[in-house]
C-alpha cells in the first residue's frame, strides 16, 4: 500500500498541473511498466520460487545467496535494452501517431526516470531474498521511511511555489525514492544478521546455473508482461479518445492499483510460504495456505468493490478538478471495482502458482486470457458498434481476468499433486545447485511421502533419502 502510494502522491500532483501533463504521465508510467518493470518483476518472481524453498530444503542457507545473485545479473542485463527505448522515447511516441507535446513530455519524464529504474529493480531482488529467508518487515520498514520523504518531495518538488520544479519534478522525484529504497534494503539486509547467514559473498557460480534460473523466469517474464501489457495497453487505446479521457484512465489505473495491493500484498506473502513449505515437504501445510489465502482475497475485493461504488464521485474529485475527467471516473469505477476483485484473484492464483515453480503454466493461461480474448473484446466494445470507448476496454479486461482466474483456480484444485509438488521442487533445487556444495537436499524414496514429518528443520525427513548437489 505504501509503495503505490508513491504513484498515488505523484498522480494527484501532476493532476493540478493539467491533463496533458498527467496524460504524459501515464503514458510513462505505461512504457516504463511494460518495458522496464513488468520484466524485471518476472525475473524476481524466478527468485521467489528459488529461493523460498532452498531456504527449507538446505543445510546450506547460502544457496539463497546463490540465486539472489542469479537474479540480479539477470535484472541487470536486461536494464541494457532498457536504457535504449527510454532514452528514445519522443521518437517513438511520435512513430505511433501521438500528439506531440505529450510525446515531449513523455520522453522528458523516461529520460530522468532512467537512473532509477534499476535501483527499484534492485530492491524488488533483495526484497525477495529477505522474503524467502521469512523477514517480511524489511521492506515494510523501508517504505515507511521512504514514503513521506516521496510524499514531501511530490509538493516541493512539483507544485511549491519556491522550489517546485513543475512537471520534470515528478520523474526527479521518483528516481530520489528509488534510490532511497535500494540503499535502505540493502543497507537492513547488510546490518540483519539473520539475513547476512545466507549471504556466502559474489561467486561465479551465479553464472553457471542461469540456464535453470532463466527455465523459470522466461516463463514468468511472459507471464508478468502478459498480464501488464494487456492492462497497460488500455492507455494507449484510451489516449486517441483525448486528453480527458486518458486523464481518467490514468487515474482509474492508480486507484485500481493502489487498492489492489491488499490482494497483492497477500500473493507476494503466500509465494514465499508455500515455496518454504514445499521445500520442508509439508505438502498439506501448503495447500491449506492456499485455500486461506483465496478466502482472504474475495472477503477483501467485495468490501473494496463496494467502497468504489458508494464513494465513486470522491475519488474522481480527489485527482482532478477538471468535470469531464471526474464524469469519466464516476462511469468507470463500479466496472473497476468489478475488476479489482477478479484481478485480485488472478493475482493470488499466479503467485501460488509460482510458489510450485509453474510459471510456465501461468503463462500459457494469463497471455491468451488477456491478449487473446479480453483486450480484442474490449477494443469491440470500446471502437465498435456500441461506442462505448473507456468503459468498453475495462468491460473486455474484466471478462479476461475473470477467465484467467478460473483457469488458474481449475488447474491449482484439479492438476496439481501437492506431494509431487514437493519432489519436483527439490529436484529443481539440485539441478539448479552449484557444481559442488556442501549443501544436502531430500528426495522422495519408495515410501509414501504423505507420512513424512520433518525432523527439527532438518533437510532429512522419515520417507526421504539425503541426496547431496
Amino acid at each position: 500500500m505504501y509503495c503505490f502510494s508513491l504513484g498515488f502522491a505523484n498522480f494527484v500532483a501532476i493532476g493540478n498541473l493539467g491533463a496533458k501533463e498527467l496524460a504524459a504521465t501515464s503514458l510513462s508510467y505505461m512504457v516504463s511498466g511494460v518495458f522496464a518493470l513488468a520484466p524485471a518483476l518476472g525475473f524476481a518472481s524466478a527468485m521467489d520460487t528459488f529461493c523460498s524453498s532452498a531456504f527449507t530444503a538446505s543445510a546450506d542457507k547460502t544457496l539463497v545467496g546463490l540465486h539472489f545473485q542469479r537474479g540480479v545479473v539477470a535484472v541487470i542485463l536486461h536494464m541494457i535494452p532498457v536504457s535504449i527505448i527510454f532514452l528514445n522515447m519522443e521518437w517513438l511516441m511520435l512513430l505511433l501517431g501521438q500528439d506531440a507535446e505529450i510525446a515531449a513530455l513523455c520522453g522528458q519524464y523516461m529520460r530522468i526516470c532512467l537512473p532509477g529504474v534499476l535501483p527499484w529493480a534492485l530492491y524488488e531482488c533483495t526484497k525477495r531474498y529477505l522474503q524467502a529467508q521469512g523477514i517480511m518487515r524489511a521492506s515494510t520498514i523501508v517504505i515507511m521511511v521512504v514514503a513521506p520523504i516521496h510524499w514531501l518531495n511530490s509538493y516541493l518538488l512539483i507544485l511549491s511555489p519556491t522550489m517546485g520544479l513543475g512537471y520534470i519534478g515528478a520523474p526527479l522525484n521518483l528516481t530520489i525514492t528509488f534510490w532511497l529504497m535500494f540503499l535502505g534494503i540493502w543497507a537492513y539486509a547488510m546490518l540483519s544478521q539473520k539475513a547476512r547467514a545466507a549471504w556466502g559473498g559474489w561467486t561465479w557460480q551465479c553464472l553457471r546455473g542461469l540456464g535453470a534460473f532463466y527455465h523459470l523466469a522466461i516463463p514468468a517474464v511472459v507471464t508478468t508482461c502478459g498480464e501488464w501489457w494487456a492492462f497497460e495497453s488500455l492507455s494507449l487505446l484510451a489516449s486517441f479518445f483525448g486528453a480527458s479521457q486518458l486523464a481518467a484512465q490514468a487515474i482509474i489505473i492508480n486507484i485500481v492499483s493502489l487498492s489492489g495491493q491488499i490482494p497483492n500484498a497477500m500473493g507476494f506473502t503466500s509465494t514465499p510460504r508455500i515455496g518454504n513449505l514445499l521445500g520442508a515437504g509439508h505438502a498439506r501445510q501448503a495447500r491449506i495456505s492456499s485455500h486461506v489465502i483465496t478466502v482472504m482475497t474475495i472477503v477483501v475485493g467485495m468490501a473494496t468493490t463496494l467502497s468504489f461504488i458508494v464513494w465513486r464521485q470522491w475519488w474522481g474529485q480527489v485527482y482532478s478538478s477538471d468535470p469531464d475527467v471526474v464524469r469519466t471516473v464516476v462511469e468507470l469505477m463500479p466496472v473497476a471495482g468489478i475488476f479489482l476483485t477478479c484481478n485480485g484473484l488472478n493475482q493470488v492464483f499466479a503467485a501460488i502458482l509460482r510458489g510450485l515453480g509453474r510459471q510456465k503454466l501461468g503463462a500459457y493461461i494469463i497471455v491468451p486470457s488477456f491478449n487473446l480474448i479480453g483486450l480484442p473484446l474490449g477494443i469491440y466494445l470500446a471502437y465498435g458498434p456500441m461506442q462505448m470507448e473507456v468503459v468498453g476496454l475495462w468491460w473486455g479486461t474484466c471478462v479476461g481476468t475473470v477467465i484467467s482466474a478460473l483457469a488458474q483456480l481449475f488447474a491449482i484444485v484439479y492438476w496439481t499433486d501437492w506431494d509431487h509438488e514437493v519432489e519436483r521442487c527439490l529436484r529443481r533445487l539440485i539441478e539448479s545447485g552449484p557444481s559442488s556444495s556442501s549443501a544436502v537436499f531430500v528426495l522422495p524414496s519408495e515410501t509414501d511421502s504423505r507420512d513424512s514429518t520433518p525432523s527439527g528443520g532438518s533437510s532429512v525427513y522419515r520417507g526421504y533419502g539425503a541426496v547431496s548437489a
